[in-house]
């Protein structure tokens, strides 16, 4: 059997469903070993916002592996030696994505399976094919501070919030990077949960805009910014949404403000930074490379008081 993933995502959970035919699996994993330069390891490639890979998953330990294929590849990612062959692979699975799985996963109940989601897949997988993203790693990061710094808005001089020292290593921990996302980011809350806006409060959405995900977060507790929060709300975090809404909406994506002026985020379940899909240092949410993240939905405020999950 083949788990199969689409990172896509970065607010809800990604695309997923099993393969559990024999003679199904036997032929995809056939194809893979003939391929040559197709397969990568999981997350080695792009890793910022939209599209970045397919990832393919042996499920079970008794069944025979075929020789050159790994118990666990991603396919469609900029580290794979030969993006062109790897992404048609990558272009079989989902054209074969089935639009109602007979397997129900958890994640399907935030991301349901069918068929609006499989042609935006396919579109965004042509998008990146088409103009592969640069790989970003960085060389080095700033060294940890823990102290928090007050500051006045520079929107609205009235109002104050915390910034802190950026510090990915505390999210990019493998016990933690996987189950926490952008909002838990923005947050500056790890919860395990891959956490959705408004579900601690029975307010989670389903549909991916700016003004329903806005309801369900402010429902846990966030404010739009300049609603100034009191001291006893410290430390308070100022926190910028965007959504991709194109055909209709299929995702959000939080930023927190850092000391220094800059923005980190984290991508899903993937690595926190604090550049753009462009490898820039995000400086205005509204104005760096978002990739699709095309609708620019506000900023909030997070007090002390806010709950996730």
């Amino acid at each position: 059997m083949l788990r199969i993933e689409i990172d896509m995502f970065s607010g809800r959970p990604n695309p997923i469903w099993i393969i559990s035919d024999k003679a199904e699996t036997d032929r995809f994993l056939a194809a893979v070993a003939e391929a040559t330069g197709v397969t990568a390891k999981q997350g080695a490639g792009f890793t910022g916002l939209g599209f970045r890979e397919v990832r393919v998953d042996l499920i079970a330990d008794d069944e025979p592996r075929k020789r050159r294929v790994p118990q666990q590849f991603a396919l469609a990612s900029t580290a794979a030696k030969d993006l062109k062959a790897s992404g048609a692979l990558a272009r079989r699975l989902i054209e074969a994505m089935p639009i109602r799985s007979e397997i129900q996963l958890v994640e399907h109940a935030l991301t349901p399976l069918n068929a609006k989601l499989r042609r935006a897949i396919l579109e965004r997988l042509a998008e990146y094919l088409g103009d592969p993203p640069r790989i970003y790693r960085p060389k080095r990061w700033p060294p940890y501070n823990p102290l928090r710094t007050t500051i006045k808005d520079e929107k609205c001089t009235t109002c104050e919030y915390e910034v802190s020292q950026f510090n990915p290593g505390f999210w990019n921990n493998p016990t933690v990077q996987p189950k926490n996302n952008c909002y838990n980011y923005a947050r500056n809350w790890r919860t395990d949960t891959y956490a959705q806006p408004g579900r601690a409060h029975g307010a989670q959405t389903s549909i991916m805009q700016c003004n329903t995900v806005t309801a369900a977060a402010m429902a846990d507790g966030l404010v739009k910014r300049c609603n100034c929060l009191p001291t006893s709300e410290w430390p308070r975090r100022l926190m910028a949404l965007v959504v991709d809404n194109q055909a209709p909406g299929f995702d959000y994506h939080w930023y927190r403000h850092q000391r220094g002026g800059f923005w980190g985020h984290k991508p899903g379940g993937g690595a926190a930074r604090n550049v753009d899909n462009s490898n820039v240092v995000i400086t205005n949410p509204e104005t760096c490379d978002r990739g699709r993240y095309n609708a620019f939905c506000g900023y909030f405020y997070a007090g002390r008081s806010v709950v996730i999950n």
